[in-house]
C-alpha cells in the first residue's frame, strides 16, 4: 500500500484530487482557454462556478505551500510530455482518465492561484 500524499496542511485525499481534476477536464475546451487568456490578464472568469472549478483545479495542480518545480525539473517534465503526446499518437492510445498534471498544467495554475480565489 502505498503512503498517503502529505502537503503542510496535512494529507491529501487521492480521490478528491482526482475529482477535481476530472471537473476541470469535463469543461469545454474553450470555457478553460478563456479562464487561462483571463488569469493571464490578471482576472476571474466571469461565471462563478468556472472560476471555483479553475480554483480548485490550481490548488490540486499547486498546493498551498508547495514548492514550485525549478527550471531543470520544468524541463524534464517537457521533454516528458512531448514523447508521451507522440507514443499515444503513433500507439493510438485513448486516456479515460484526466491527464497528470504536467509543467503546462503548473505554470497555469500559478497564474490561476495569483490572482486569489474568486470572491464576489
Amino acid at each position: 500500500m502505498d503512503p498517503p500524499e502529505t502537503t503542510p496542511s496535512g494529507p491529501v485525499d487521492r480521490d478528491a484530487r482526482l475529482e477535481t481534476l476530472r471537473r476541470w477536464w469535463r469543461l469545454p475546451g474553450p470555457v478553460r482557454a478563456e479562464v487561462r487568456r483571463l488569469s493571464g490578464e490578471r482576472r476571474h472568469h466571469p461565471d462563478d462556478e468556472v472560476a471555483w472549478t479553475a480554483w480548485r483545479w490550481a490548488q490540486a495542480v499547486l498546493p498551498p505551500g508547495a514548492p514550485e518545480p525549478g527550471r531543470a525539473r520544468n524541463i524534464l517534465s517537457a521533454a516528458g510530455f512531448w514523447t508521451r503526446l507522440v507514443v499515444e499518437l503513433l500507439t493510438g492510445t485513448d486516456p479515460t482518465d484526466p491527464p497528470a498534471p504536467h509543467w503546462l498544467d503548473r505554470r497555469r495554475a500559478r497564474r490561476i492561484l495569483r490572482l486569489g480565489p474568486p470572491v464576489r
